[in-house]
């Protein structure tokens, strides 16, 4: 039997006899078990006066979960890029300064959100409908893992936007062509943030 399922039958059953969590805890420190796991084993029952013991509601992971929810934060963060790229390219032309990229990245770009923003709302506005019905799926480990990697990736974009601007204002190049495209990256970096963000507070409180 793995230490895990070990550990776990053991607390299953001292808590079945009746036995306290700081009980259960300090036999198992002087056992030699860590503080994390013996945390971890604690945690999966639920603190109710009830014999047996209850389970708390586990992370759920599934093939299906992956596909959609790398599906949905790849064409997010896809889409994210070519819209910074295109109205960075707006931005230049307003200051007549579109090189010979400009067109063909304003193009791209245009075509790029047509295809990818329908695509993201249809998968977000399924997947809210399915949460809503059924807010068990918050559980899902794959979407907790695609959501805080998106947010990290929307911070690191942040701090570098944050990093830029104020260099620039140290070197004299803060000019207001600049502002508006380091605004332009904070403005989609930090509504992706904001966004997951409370994503994550709902699940918490699902």
């Amino acid at each position: 039997m793995a230490r895990n399922e070990q550990l776990a039958g053991f607390v299953r059953d001292a808590l079945s006899a009746g036995r306290s969590r700081a009980e259960i805890a300090q036999v198992l420190g002087d056992a030699g078990w860590s503080g994390t796991e013996i945390a971890d084993a604690l945690a999966a029952w639920a603190d109710v006066p009830f014999v047996p013991p209850v389970p708390r509601p586990q992370a759920t992971v599934s093939a299906r979960d992956f596909f959609v929810y790398a599906l949905t934060f790849g064409v997010l963060l896809f889409a994210a890029g070519h819209l910074v790229a295109l109205l960075h390219a707006l931005i230049d032309r307003a200051f007549a300064q579109s090189y010979g990229g400009g067109a063909y990245t304003i193009r791209w770009g245009m075509a790029v959100l047509i295809v990818t923003v329908p695509l993201y709302l249809w998968l977000t506005m399924r997947e809210r409908t399915k949460l809503a019905r059924d807010p068990a799926l918050y559980r899902s480990a794959m979407r907790k893992w695609l959501t805080y990697i998106t947010l990290l990736i929307a911070a690191a974009v942040l701090l570098g936007d944050l990093v830029s601007t104020i260099y620039a204002l140290l070197s004299g190049d803060l000019t207001l062509q600049f502002m508006l495209k380091a605004g332009v990256i904070a403005l989609v970096a930090g509504g992706i943030f904001a966004f997951y963000l409370g994503d994550i507070r709902r699940g918490d409180a699902a």
